[in-house]
């Protein structure tokens, strides 16, 4: 036999609820009839240390957290990477390299030296940038970018180099043309004269011959010994500059014109002219010299 609701203060029978009224002394809940968590959850049914965990904000019901145990389960054994600590042996972190895609061994990486830039490179370099790649623990995919990045940072500089050499060049010719004025052409044969006809080392001439397109007062310098061997009749003016005979000179010429970018365009299609004027005006006039030399007879 069921008890009879009770009447409130004003004499008015308690509205009906729906559920039967919980019995004197039941724990509380936190969960409504829809299995929604009320305010307060957390604080009831987690432990302290834990509550701070975002994975208690990505539900809010029953169905909610039942699910998100159902997916935490479903991993559980499934193959994943670890990555290994401070204190782990080398074996661990070779096998999480490895998962990471890094090779077996470090001779597998692929770093192949462009030819353009061969004498740049040397096999220790590779070598050692090989070792950094293979302790750093990259794969072939992160070491193919940097390997390209770095490709490209040599060219830069080398055009760098190659600009600023032709700049000098240029402004050692400017300053003897002011000096020398019209006997430029003269002189410059003379200082040339010099180291051809008193150097036999190909390697040391053209060494001699470099320090003279960037350094006026070696030129200057060699042209007046050229000045002073012509006033003892040590050597006559009508001989072939740079002491070559005329075929000599018509190949040289022909060298000049075969340099890529020249007359033909590079192996990256481009010309001299357009990536390093100062170098192509240089080589111009080089070759025009050496064609005026082909047409030139000793006396």
């Amino acid at each position: 036999m069921s008890e009879a609701p009770v009447a409130s203060a004003t004499g008015e029978p308690p509205a009906p609820t729906g559920e039967p009224p919980a019995p004197q002394g039941a724990p509380q809940t936190f969960i409504d009839a829809d299995g929604k968590f009320q305010p307060g959850w957390k604080e009831h049914y987690v432990q302290e240390e834990m509550r701070a965990d975002k994975v208690y904000d990505t539900f809010d019901d029953v169905a909610g957290s039942l699910k998100m145990l159902g997916s935490l389960q479903s991993m559980i054994g499934k193959k994943g990477i670890i990555v290994p600590g401070e204190a782990s042996p080398p074996s661990e972190w070779d096998n999480f390299y490895r998962e990471l895609g890094r090779p077996d061994t470090k001779d597998q990486f692929q770093m192949k030296v462009a030819d353009d830039l061969a004498e740049s490179y040397d096999e220790n370099l590779v070598a050692k940038a090989r070792d950094m790649f293979w302790d750093l623990g990259l794969n072939q995919k992160t070491v193919d970018k940097l390997w390209a990045f770095e490709e490209e940072r040599v060219r830069v500089t080398e055009k760098a180099i190659d600009e600023f050499e032709a700049n000098e060049f240029l402004e050692a010719e400017n300053a003897l043309k002011e000096k020398w004025g019209q006997a430029y052409e003269q002189r410059l044969h003379l200082a040339n004269r010099m180291i051809s006809e008193n150097i036999d080392d190909p390697e040391q001439k053209e060494a001699v011959l470099d320090i003279i397109k960037n350094n006026p007062f070696v030129g200057d310098f060699l042209a007046n010994i050229g000045a002073k061997f012509m006033e003892h009749k040590i050597i006559t003016e009508h001989e072939p500059t740079y002491g070559m005979t005329p075929d000599e000179a018509k190949t040289e010429a022909k060298k000049i014109e075969t340099t890529p970018g020249f007359l033909l365009p590079d192996e990256k299609g481009q010309f001299l002219r357009d990536v390093n004027r100062p170098e192509y005006d240089r080589l111009e006039k080089e070759r025009d010299k050496f064609y005026q030399l082909a047409n030139v007879k000793s006396g």
